[in-house]
Order: structure tokens, then sequence, then C-alpha cells
């Protein structure tokens, strides 16, 4: 835990490199921090970073906008403290000016590990997706059409943790990824199914809807997905894979009997349970 000499030291040194050495374009702000005598694995623990990089922000007031070759050189060149830096600041900026700062945080995101990527769309575009929805939304829906998979992913992850928050989403975000549906997804298959598991727990009813307009096809990465969601039984969906099961594609057969058993197991553990 810092203590209140530490707190006073690193804002004063913080205050000298924004005045003396940012402006002269000296990227090298773990001055600031170095002499910090704890380590935690050989760093520089975590909350030194966080206190530092939000001072920071405070300090530049509005000005902030002046220094963006700051913040991306710290994604870009100063390694982890610098990235962890970068995410601190963004995510106190984003809400403030987020048309300013989306160039910013795609630009990071196109050069982040998993890790990072999740991290980023959690402490930067969640916080201000879950009190606007309509403004962020549908930004995030466009990193799911992004060329890089990771990227994809982790919008799907971000728009679960938002659902989890915020169900009344969930119409909305069924109607843009069922939509996809009338293309081949290939490796993106995995990010529906995961996405519409978390919609069966957070809204069944929502769930069940998705049975009922999509049952009846016939398109095998449709009841892929469809089967690959399966936690639960409903006698619904039973006749539905039931359909499957006696279907002439390899691929939809295949699905609709390891659906079947699924829904067997899930029947007789509902019936044991009454």
């Amino acid at each position: 835990m810092l203590t209140i000499d530490w707190k006073e030291r690193l804002v004063n040194d913080t205050k000298d490199y924004l005045a003396n050495k940012l402006p002269n374009k000296d990227y090298d702000f773990d001055i600031i921090f170095n002499a910090y005598p704890e380590r935690v694995s050989g760093k520089i623990p975590s909350e030194v970073i966080n206190f530092v990089s939000g001072k920071i922000v405070t300090l530049l007031g509005r000005k902030h906008a002046k220094y963006i070759p700051f913040y991306l050189h710290l994604w870009d060149k100063k390694g982890e403290y610098g990235r962890s830096a970068f995410i601190v600041i963004i995510s106190r900026l984003f809400r403030k000016q987020p048309e300013t700062y989306l160039e910013v945080l795609e630009h990071a995101m196109n050069n982040a590990n998993p890790t990072e990527l999740s991290s980023l769309l959690e402490r930067v575009v969640l916080p201000v997706m879950r009190k606007d929805i309509p403004k962020y939304l549908p930004q995030v829906l466009t990193w799911n059409e992004h060329e890089d998979p990771e990227i994809r992913k982790a919008s799907v992850n971000l728009i679960i943790k938002l659902i989890r928050r915020r169900p009344d989403a969930i119409p909305e975000i069924i109607d843009h990824f069922t939509a996809l549906w009338l293309r081949p997804l290939g490796e993106d298959q995995a990010n529906h199914i995961a996405l519409f598991k978390a919609i069966r727990k957070i809204d069944p009813e929502a769930y069940s809807k998705v049975w009922s307009d999509f049952g009846h096809q016939r398109d095998p990465e449709i009841v892929e997905i469809l089967t690959g969601t399966l936690q639960h039984w409903e006698p619904e969906i039973e006749e539905f894979v039931e359909i499957w099961t006696k279907s002439g594609n390899a691929r939809v057969k295949k699905a609709g009997l390891s659906a079947m058993r699924t829904l067997q197991k899930k029947k007789k553990k509902k019936a044991k349970s009454k």
C-alpha cells in the first residue's frame, strides 16, 4: 500500500515530469516511479503505476489531447509499465472525448495480445457502453467484423459482459448476430455459441425464441450453433433436434444425434429433480 509520503513524492515527481520533460517530448515516464523501493516479483507494483497514471490525467487537465503521441509511445515503446499506464490513462480520457480517443484505442487493440485486449475493452469501453448502449454498441459490433480473429472474439466477450448488467440490450444483439448466420462463419462459430450460451443463462425466454425462429432451419452451420448452445431440455427443442437426427446431410445429422444425447441426459435429470 502506498504511504502518504510516497504519494506526495510521486505527485511531485509527476508534476516535475509534466513541466520539464513531457513538453520536450521526453517520453521516459518511468523516471517518475523508478526510485520506488518495493518490488512484486521484481516489478514495480501495479498500484504505483495506476496512481501515477491517474495523476498524469488529472494534472494535464484540458490539455490532454495535446499529448496523444505520448500515450501512443507508452503503448508502443514502454513495455508492460507503459501499457498498464496507457490503459489507465485512456480509460479516463475515452469517457471525456470518445471521438478523439477511438483511433488511439483501436491502435492499441491492433497491437495487443488477448489478455491486453480483454483489459482494454473491459476498462475503457465497457463502463461507458453500460451507460449509453445506443452510442457505443454499434462501434463494438463493427469490431465483430474485424480481420483479426482475436479482436472479433474479444468483442463478443465484451458483449457478454455487457448483457450481464444490461439484459435490455439482448434483443438488438440477437438480431445482429442471427443476421450473420446467412453467411459462413468459419472459426467465429465458437464465438456465436459462447454468446448464445450466455443469453440462455441471462434471458431464457429470448433464447427460446431464437430456437422458435431458427429451429426449422436445415443449414448445417445454424444447426451446429444451436445444438452447441444446449444446456437444458425443452419439448420444442427436442422436436427440432429429432428432425435433424434423420437428416440426409451428414453435418446436420451428426449435430442432431449429439444434441439428442445431451437432451436426453438433461431430460432425465429434470425428471429426477421433480
